[in-house]
């Protein structure tokens, strides 16, 4: 911890001389002499004092702490941080083909991706730019990379079974997402500065539109990594219609290597919630430094709330 006004610690000295001027005017008083008339006013007065001896420097440790704690704040603090890489841009590629409708993953294998990318993007940390893109047969890039997650997450409510449609162009959405993710806030070609990704989700295999190895290279050649999660089974599931659907973990895992990035296989909603969490430890982070003035602040607020709470309770001496 480094401090923006560090002179401001020499304050610190008046503490200890705040407690040396606390004792000798305690020894001061107590050599004044009080003639008790009463015997019994006088035991009994020599009594409360021995029952409150144990908590008579209460009122000079927290007077004290709070002192030490405004002095930290005038101090202002600073401390390390770490954040995500500045303009960090994630899209999310989810697969809406009519395949994703199977329910080996309860309640549906669309619903079940929909929530674990829901909760992924609560958990994601300030600061990084999100976007979202759904494939079929054809390719709809709903939301660009904006620091706007409210906008994502209604966009989910209303996507379900009855949203899915025939065809899967993994190739397709993976270079579309490629123009996306190279394009900044002012449709200018951006330079490669920061974090781009893609996470892919899908339960099929391609069957329409660019080869996806090819898109992959386009990828890397845009410095953009891709990580892809399959959902389901690679030997097959039958869905409507008595099709069987297959999930091509060979080229998932082919497009994720060629960028770097890493394939995971979902088998049900935990895998996917496990699999975000691994993803989110992928994106980079540097340290920035942030004032915590208001840490010390708040502790002598808290402190002060305790002395005027136990002032008010049956230890009203203080």
């Amino acid at each position: 911890m480094s401090f923006i006004f560090p002179q401001a610690l020499f304050l610190l000295l008046l503490v200890p001389v705040y407690i040396l001027f606390h004792f000798y005017f305690e020894r001061k008083k107590n050599k004044d002499i009080i003639l008790f008339g009463n015997l019994e006013i006088l035991t009994e007065s020599i009594s409360k004092s021995k029952k409150i001896d144990l908590f008579k420097h209460t009122p000079l440790i927290i007077k004290s702490l709070v002192l030490c704690f405004l002095i930290l704040a005038i101090s202002r603090p600073i401390s390390k941080i770490y954040v995500p890489m500045r303009d960090t841009k994630i899209l999310l590629l989810l697969d809406i083909s009519i395949s994703m409708e199977a329910n080996d993953i309860e309640p549906d294998r669309i619903t079940a991706a929909k929530n674990a990318a829901k909760k992924f993007i609560l958990d994601l940390p300030e600061g990084i730019q999100l976007g979202l893109g759904l494939f079929s047969g054809n390719v709809k890039i709903l939301v660009s990379p904006s620091l706007n997650k409210a906008r994502i997450l209604n966009l989910f409510k209303g996507l379900n079974a009855r949203s899915l449609e025939p065809g899967t162009a993994i190739g397709d959405a993976v270079l579309s997402g490629i123009e996306v993710l190279s394009l900044d806030n002012s449709l200018k070609r951006s330079k490669n500065n920061f974090d781009k990704i893609i996470i892919l989700i899908t339960d099929g295999e391609a069957n329409i539109g660019a080869d996806p190895v090819f898109a992959a290279a386009q990828a890397k050649v845009n410095n953009i990594t891709i990580h892809s999660i399959g959902i389901g089974n690679p030997l097959g599931t039958i869905i409507r219609g008595g099709i069987l659907t297959r999930l091509d973990e060979f080229t998932l895992k082919e497009i994720t290597s060629i960028t770097g990035g890493y394939y995971f296989n979902a088998q049900n909603f935990q895998d996917m919630s496990r699999i975000y969490k691994k993803i989110k430890k992928t994106i980079k982070l540097v340290p920035q430094k942030t004032e915590i003035t208001f840490i010390p602040a708040i502790f002598a607020f808290i402190v002060l709330i305790i002395y005027q709470v136990l002032r008010w309770s049956k230890f009203r001496f203080m």
